[in-house]
């Protein structure tokens, strides 16, 4: 049983009905195999258990809804994977299929903005929490003799006028 089972507060967690345009989202995300290797290679679980306990966000029914470690983490994993800042990454999942879809997200979700990736990551490092986590990902990426070599993302280009 997944771990979200039990979890009915977080946002973006989609139900098993699929939008009009789902199909037409995986034909165009088809050609960058990155992302959907990794989801495939990694088992989630173990790792959204130990996230959830450092990570208590969401866990009542108080409150507003927060977003889910894992997604998080994945996106933090996105971060450090092209040397991306938080805000280079909040861009990156908005405006890249494959990475949207990595992080479990769809077209029609809110990715989540910089700041709150910012709190998840330090709420993560208070705890001592983020580099035994991060470990996890590369022992379970080593087990399947699997290395991930870090990569540069898009570069912003930006108009100026003299």
């Amino acid at each position: 049983m997944s771990y979200l089972g039990k979890v009915k507060s977080y946002k973006n967690i989609n139900d098993p009905q699929r939008s009009f345009v789902a199909p037409f989202v995986d034909k165009h995300s088809g050609k960058n195999e990155f992302f959907a290797q990794v989801n495939k290679s990694i088992d989630w679980d173990p790792i959204a258990k130990k996230l959830k306990k450092t990570y208590t966000k969401g866990l009542t029914d108080r409150g507003a809804k927060a977003y889910s470690p894992l997604l998080l983490f994945k996106m933090h994993l996105i971060s450090q994977w092209y040397q991306l800042s938080d805000t280079q990454t909040e861009a990156i999942v908005y405006d890249s299929i494959s990475a949207l879809k990595f992080c479990g997200l769809t077209l029609e979700d809110n990715v989540p903005g910089h700041s709150t990736l910012s709190r998840f990551k330090k709420e993560l490092e208070d705890h001592d929490a983020l580099e035994s986590i991060l470990k996890e990902v590369d022992d379970q990426l080593f087990a399947l003799n699997l290395t991930i070599i870090k990569g540069r993302a898009k570069v912003d280009a930006k108009l100026t006028s003299d």
